[in-house]
């Protein structure tokens, strides 16, 4: 779908900053629906064209890496290689039954590295990108978009964009762009507050907080606890989404109260909590993210099962015999319909998080002057700085 140079790469990026990075994950105004669903179903014909030529030339698909000559290399990779732990963008088959061919899950080894976005995760363990997590080729992942999702790019090119400018992305001579997928956690960047299931970043982290009494080893400055929260799920949001959960499935709408309640609660007990418009729309789309992709309806993109989610956060996983509905449905599906979807979703969610938040900024301003009218001090100032 799109094919970024090396040389290219790091001048797109440039040239896209204002549009990518100052609207965050927003589609851009010049998004024509109708023009990318005739893209993606040519994207779609031309893989079966290339897996028909490859079978007829008796090649084979590696489990990681590019088709080989069966009759002179064999079905795997040279073990020197470790051929299964590189990157292989393209899917196993254009089937549902073989998309995820030789892309099995496999958790991450120690060493590898995971970064706070689940979807990226998901690439990793399942080898789309390589395995380690490291030296992934940046742009990769806005291809990945289509491949994996029938979504355009252009709706991960704002976390390239945002990783090259942070200085997560390693960018050589030649414009190539690398990056290791743990270093989307620096800030600022891709991680946001309000995360989903992850702690926010600033949080103060106290005993009660950590759930670290100082008998057990509980140490304010200890870097390696620090770190090890952080990048840990909360158990304790991931079972509040869960709970939501009614007959087993897990909605949009289940994802947006569940959104409301940690800026409710992300205002109460974080005093860094941070939350700019920017923020708003990544988390927007985060919110869907889960059950619009990963979902295997046609046409209800709405819900997903409860089991599927927390396999999902729990081990960055896809569910089984997952494939974009493109390729399961084939010209059935309404891809125009399905962008249309996320984006009225996305907008809802916008609009939802900034009238919360403003509420609960005014609720907290509101119960902070009523104690410092109490105690005779002066009353605060807006709580502008969030």
């Amino acid at each position: 779908m799109v094919s970024l140079s090396k040389a290219s790469s790091i001048l797109f990026a440039a040239s896209s900053i204002s549009s990518h990075v100052a609207n965050a994950h927003l589609m851009p105004k010049d998004f024509d629906p109708a023009e990318f669903a005739v893209r993606l179903k040519k994207f779609r014909a031309d893989a079966k064209i290339k897996e028909a030529k490859n079978k007829a030339n008796g090649k084979v698909r590696l489990t990681q890496g590019k088709a080989s000559d069966s009759k002179s290399a064999g079905a795997t990779a040279p073990a020197s290689a470790d051929a299964s732990r590189i990157g292989n963008p393209e899917p196993g088959g254009t089937t549902p039954e073989t998309f995820l061919d030789g892309h099995e899950f496999i958790p991450p080894q120690e060493g590898d590295s995971r970064g706070p976005c689940p979807i990226i995760n998901c690439m990793a363990n399942h080898g789309f990108i390589n395995r380690s997590g490291q030296d992934v080729p940046a742009f990769i992942l806005a291809e990945l978009a289509t491949t994996l999702f029938d979504l355009p790019p252009t709706m991960f090119l704002p976390v390239v964009n945002m990783a090259i400018f942070a200085g997560q992305v390693i960018v050589a001579e030649n414009g190539e762009t690398t990056l290791d997928i743990e270093r989307l956690w620096s800030r600022p960047g891709e991680e946001r507050d309000a995360s989903q299931v992850f702690p926010n970043p600033l949080r103060v982290l106290t005993e009660e907080v950590l759930g670290i009494p100082e008998s057990e080893g509980f140490e304010p400055s200890n870097e390696e606890t620090f770190t090890n929260f952080r990048y840990t799920v909360d158990e304790d949001l991931l079972q509040k989404l869960l709970a939501r959960s009614t007959d087993g499935v897990l909605t949009i709408r289940d994802h947006q109260e569940h959104l409301k309640d940690r800026i409710r609660d992300s205002i109460e007990t974080d005093i860094f909590f941070n939350f700019s418009e920017e923020s708003m729309a990544v988390a927007a789309n985060q919110y869907l993210f889960p059950v619009m992709l990963m979902g295997d309806q046609l046409d209800d993109f709405s819900f997903l099962s409860t089991d599927t989610i927390e396999t999902f956060w729990r081990q960055f996983r896809f569910p089984e015999g997952f494939a974009p509905r493109s390729v399961r449905f084939g010209a059935a599906f309404d891809v125009t319909a399905f962008n249309e979807a996320r984006q009225a979703w996305q907008t809802a969610n916008i609009e939802n998080a900034e009238e919360v938040f403003e509420e609960a900024k005014g609720e907290v301003k509101e119960e902070k002057d009523e104690e410092e009218s109490e105690s005779g001090t002066p009353p605060s100032a807006d709580l502008a700085t969030m």
